[in-house]
């Protein structure tokens, strides 16, 4: 569809401006635009510019991977204004291109984007396991319900997630704290493998995992989505459902909620039952929006509410219980199913407040400004005698308010933005309610930032150019062993800069190279953690507590500082795609957390974890390819490697994903009645880690005397899975009703993730099988 709005002017000095959408509305940068025999590039917001036209017939097509080419003749007589809305091709090639205003990031960097459909295909499952379909991504898991995102080896406090355009401000440094997002509130998943640090501040240095909810709609129809779904592994129902409308008096307004319930119970591997491994979530989320042309409000709001079991066997009672436990084929405790949730476990809630509004200043550009306050109580229960199970042992509240204001600006040749963030946070620990010392002490910490960044397109060119600035104020409250309070109090600037530039070959071929450089002082937990971390089931102690010992000179404190390199050849067309990206990160004081030892506690025998600094170099590559081989079958390539070396001790890193790929062949067509009927076959591949640390055994470490980084069990063996999936849409009136059928790890294969932190316990989950049922009502389809 063209819209074309006429302003008036003739002669050979007309000007055409427009813009490249989707069906929703969503801007398409990086597609290609033909007046004639002249071609130019949809920047970032999907605008392109023409001047400089004589009067007459020019003939405008348009061109956008996974899209179908758009034709159509205008008849300039005067400055025009269009818009091209794109339609998705029959058989939609994976989106790799960055795209999207909402974004807010640089065709200069490397993106990936998990679309809807690709969504609907993993319904049900966490944020991390959605995100671990996409190359260059992996998860640290903490047994099978916590998956944490894990993006060219960095995770936690390296990397941002916006969520509906805010930070999401969680406990995120703990290995095992999950995000606490509801992906069905997501209409598309982008995740930026580049470091972000210039737009978004130093938590964006590994990159940055976006989360798009869908748009408000301007209309007054009532409409939208009902999504259910069973898993048989742990027999857990899942319900989900989107309203959304206007207001009948005020077309200018629209709204949406959303709420989602699951309740799972025991997971189980091919053997036997993980005991203590289920959860339950209950979630709600609700958006009100004004729009019209020049500005607009929103106003959005979040609960995520869940309760997650840790499995019983990870937490050992002895030295002996702990070395069997992990040389074992088996966990030491095995009960029958069960849905109840008993200690060890997790309980977290997370409220989140976002208002944001935009006005376009004419001859100045759009002003954005965002205020999101966030509340996020996290719980954490363990075994405990004399009738205390019901006590938290650890009990932490985060208060966090974000702001930022940015100015975006528009030109023919040349686009940017000028930002300011500020944020505060306020955490507490409510030792009255554990009774015991905590983990990470309470603290107060003030930051803001100040940042430029400029794009500009010559000829075949896109080049992009950022800095920042950040300042941090942090207090800490924390006690020593005499129970004497001590307040250390540390102020830290850092700089932030990037360089990016993207070279179009042809209209489906292109080149991105991105290079970035960004620092981060250490996280609260990496420096004052003191006991132990129930969720991954161990003792865990920062660097500026050695030896139990509180150090308060900030002069000790390194910061981290990262290079990263990332280059991306993207090529596109109807029948094949690729997205190849090779990168290297050098990270100088790099904080790791490794095992020093093992302690007996009144709570049990536990192996101690101690945050360390080194200088590392991450190198690797990702790969993603798609073959059409017909209108009907689409083969699906991916790939990821990472090579992490510890550069000051020359030895490995630990935790870091091994090589993996996947492939996959899916046939698609109509049978009958049932639209997009597809069986889609996939066969992942996880291979050994062989550059895995050496292994020091609970019993051995208090006679080891190396100076190697070394693990407490051996690296697993590879595996590879195979899992098979079936689905199609039944149109109802006006509407679609989308069933699938899904089944993972058909073979039943035990196996154990490297990066499961709870691998030294147990297997991980056998066979699944899903079942997604979808009612599609929204009134704009």
């Amino acid at each position: 569809m063209l819209r074309i709005l006429v302003i008036g002017q003739d002669n050979c000095s007309l000007t055409l401006v427009g813009s490249v959408v989707d069906s929703e509305g969503k801007a398409l940068p990086g597609a290609t635009i033909l007046l004639g025999t002249v071609g130019v590039v949809s920047n970032e917001r999907g605008v392109f510019n023409f001047t400089n036209i004589c009067t007459g017939i020019h003939r405008l097509h348009v061109k956008f991977v996974g899209f179908e080419d758009h034709v159509e003749e205008i008849n300039l007589t005067a400055n025009q204004k269009v818009v091209v809305t794109m339609t998705a091709s029959r058989i939609e090639l994976q989106e790799v291109d960055v795209y999207g205003e909402s974004l807010s990031t640089g065709l200069t960097n490397s993106s990936l984007v998990l679309s809807e459909t690709e969504l609907d295909q993993l319904k049900g499952k966490s944020l991390g396991e959605s995100l671990n379909a996409l190359p260059g991504v992996n998860v640290l898991q903490s047994g099978p319900a916590v998956f944490k995102p894990v993006i060219h080896g960095l995770h936690s406090q390296r990397i941002l997630i916006l969520n509906n355009g805010i930070r999401q401000e969680g406990q995120q440094w703990g290995i095992e704290h999950a995000p606490e997002i509801d992906p069905f509130i997501a209409s598309e998943l982008t995740v930026v493998k580049g470091a972000e640090a210039v737009r978004y501040g130093a938590d964006a240095m590994g990159g940055v995992i976006i989360v798009n909810t869908p748009k408000l709609h301007q209309t007054q129809k009532f409409g939208g989505e009902v999504n259910t779904g069973f898993m048989s592994n742990n027999r857990m129902g899942i319900l989900s459902s989107t309203f959304e409308g206007g207001f009948k008096n005020a077309e200018n307004w629209n709204w949406r909620l959303q709420g989602t319930v699951k309740k799972g119970g025991d997971f189980s591997s091919p053997d036997y039952v993980l005991s203590n491994t289920g959860l339950e979530e209950l979630n709600f989320s609700g958006a009100l929006g004004f729009q019209q042309h020049s500005r607009g409000l929103e106003i959005y709001a979040s609960s995520f509410n869940t309760e997650i079991a840790i499995l019983r066997a990870a937490h050992t009672g002895n030295l002996t219980d702990l070395e069997n436990s992990i040389k074992s084929n088996e966990p030491w405790y095995i009960a029958p199913f069960t849905y109840e949730i008993n200690n060890p476990k997790q309980k977290i809630n997370h409220q989140l407040l976002k208002i944001s509004a935009y006005q376009n200043l004419a001859g100045i550009g759009k002003l954005n400004i965002l205020y999101g306050g966030q509340y996020n109580q996290r719980k954490e229960f363990d075994v405990r005698r004399g009738g205390r199970n019901d006590r938290p042992a650890l009990f932490m509240k985060l208060f966090s308010n974000v702001l930022d204001v940015s100015l975006d600006h528009e030109h023919s040749h040349h686009s940017g933005s000028l930002g300011l963030n500020a944020t505060y946070k306020y955490n507490i620990n409510e030792t009255g309610e554990t009774g015991i010392r905590p983990l990470i002490p309470d603290y107060t910490q003030f930051a803001t930032g100040i940042f430029v960044i400029e794009k500009m397109r010559k000829a075949n060119w896109l080049l992009e150019a950022g800095a920042r600035y950040d300042y941090q104020y942090l207090q800490v409250r924390t006690f020593t062993f005499n129970n004497t309070l001590v307040k250390p109090t540390f102020n830290f600037h850092y700089f932030s800069g990037s360089l990016g530039a993207t070279y179009y070959f042809s209209p489906t071929i292109r080149l991105n190279n991105h290079l970035g450089f960004s620092m981060r002082p250490p996280h609260v937990s990496e420096l004052y953690s003191e006991g132990l971390h129930h969720g991954t089931a161990a003792i865990e102690e920062g660097l500026m507590r050695p030896g139990g010992e509180v150090l308060t000179d900030q002069g000790l404190i390194k910061k981290e500082s990262s290079g990263k390199w990332i280059s991306t050849l993207q090529v596109g067309s109807k029948k094949f795609s690729a997205d190849f990206s090779v990168y290297a990160n050098a990270v100088n004081n790099y904080i790791f957390l490794s095992p020093t030892d093992t302690r007996l506690t009144i709570r049990g025998y536990f192996p101690v974890w101690q945050y360390q600094q080194t200088h590392a170099l991450l190198t690797g590559a990702d790969a993603l390819f798609q073959w059409s081989i017909n209108q009907k079958i689409q083969y699906t390539g991916k790939l990821s490697y990472i090579y992490a070396k510890d550069i000051q001790r020359n030895d490995v890193l630990i935790f870091i994903p091994p090589i993996n790929m996947e492939n996959s062949i899916t046939y698609l067509t109509d049978v009958g009645k049932l639209e997009d009927f597809f069986v889609k076959l996939s066969v992942p591949t996880y291979f050994e880690q062989h550059r895995a640390p050496i292994t020091v055994y609970p019993s051995e470490i208090p006679d080891y005397t190396g100076d190697k980084i070394y693990d407490i069990a051996p690296a697993p063996p590879g595996y590879t899975l195979l899992n098979m999936e079936v689905g199609f849409k039944v149109p109802v009136k006006d509407h679609h009703l989308s069933i699938s059928l899904a089944g993972e790890n058909l073979t039943n294969k035990a196996y154990r993730n490297y990066m499961n932190r709870l691998r030294y316990f147990a297997d991980d989950v056998g066979r699944n099988f899903i079942i997604r049922i979808k009612y599609n009502f929204h009134s704009h389809n």
